[in-house]
């Protein structure tokens, strides 16, 4: 090749280089994990990071270990970005906050159909919403379990009277509180370890991946346990405003999270796998279907209210009773 030739290749490099970063839209998005830029959650986005270079975005990540202070900086556009957990993404986004309602998906399988359906382009409309939010994410953060401190209270009928230590801003948990005839015992996310452990309450509710960090052991030590049954489903979301990033962004991140969900999954299941099985309380088949009919009136309850989506309730129903006809409601 003639140094002619050899110039004008470099020159298209560069032209090509400068065209591609000129196209490239910078943005900022802040990232909710309690253990801050050293946790999974962080780390997931740093391969989202990567991958979204790929859809026009360079994102500048945040880590914010307070997730109230997350969606706050959202809202007042401090971030053209947030992952949250479902329980959050709900404000923004009402049908893929819902996925987590009580009981809806008590398996993983389940929720990773939800997932994949929810990725298909078809499904554009139940991701956005009239206000210009957008879910562009979900990544499974593990099955939410209920923790008791005296493991003979393992079935709905004997949670009746029981002090339940429960968030504050968790309005389908309170419900579910009432239903059984518990107590709540106001608790936020920093503080209801404590109240479980040191017998303020009963019992509290959380995911594999809380155990170890929070040390909830402490307070199952004497009797206790973890009720084998999956309570909800957790989930973490990417949210956008849709006017914000660039045309095409949102149906490629939902892609591209959703075949990230056995990796996602893992960390939930490691920390499965890390609870000595002493602590994990099997429930029969008559205690299951209890669990299965005081959530499936929880849900009916907080859908009448509003806070679950109708949609989305009637999408994992579906879901649910293809895998398991004997559910309620199927």
């Amino acid at each position: 090749m003639n140094k002619s030739l050899t110039l004008v290749a470099v020159l298209l490099t560069v032209l090509t280089a400068a065209s591609v970063a000129s196209a490239t839209e910078n943005k900022t998005l802040c990232v909710f994990d309690p253990s801050g830029a050293h946790g999974d959650i962080f780390k997931f986005a740093k391969s989202y990071q990567t991958a979204a270079l790929g859809w026009g975005v360079r994102f500048k990540l945040k880590a914010q270990t307070n997730e109230v202070v997350a969606t706050s900086d959202f809202k007042a556009k401090k971030c053209d970005a947030v992952l949250l957990t479902s329980l959050r993404a709900r404000k923004f986004v009402r049908t893929t906050g819902s996925i987590e309602a009580i009981g809806a998906l008590p398996s993983y399988s389940m929720l990773k159909t939800v997932i994949r359906v929810l990725a298909s382009p078809k499904a554009a409309k139940l991701v956005t919403t009239k206000k210009g939010f957008e879910t562009v994410g979900i990544l499974p953060g593990g099955a939410v379990y209920l923790l008791l401190r005296d493991r003979r209270a393992n079935s709905m009928a004997k949670l009746s009277g029981k002090r339940i230590a429960t968030l504050i801003h968790d309005k389908p948990a309170r419900v579910m509180v009432d239903v059984v005839g518990a107590s709540m015992v106001p608790a936020e996310v920093g503080t209801f370890a404590g109240i479980f452990n040191n017998g303020r309450a009963d019992a509290c509710y959380a995911p594999a991946t809380a155990v170890k960090p929070l040390e909830l052991t402490k307070g199952m030590k004497r009797g206790g346990g973890i009720v084998k049954f999956p309570i909800a489903q957790l989930t973490f979301q990417v949210i956008t405003r849709t006017a914000s990033m660039p045309a095409g962004f949102g149906q490629q991140s939902r892609k591209w999270v959703a075949s990230q969900f056995k990796a996602g999954l893992a960390m939930a299941k490691k920390a499965e796998r890390a609870i000595p099985g002493r602590y994990w309380i099997s429930a029969n088949a008559s205690e299951t279907m209890g669990y299965h009919a005081k959530f499936a009136e929880v849900r009916e309850r907080l859908r009448k209210k509003g806070v679950y989506s109708s949609t989305m309730l009637k999408l994992m129903n579906r879901i649910r009773c293809r895998k398991d006809k004997s559910l309620p409601g199927c």
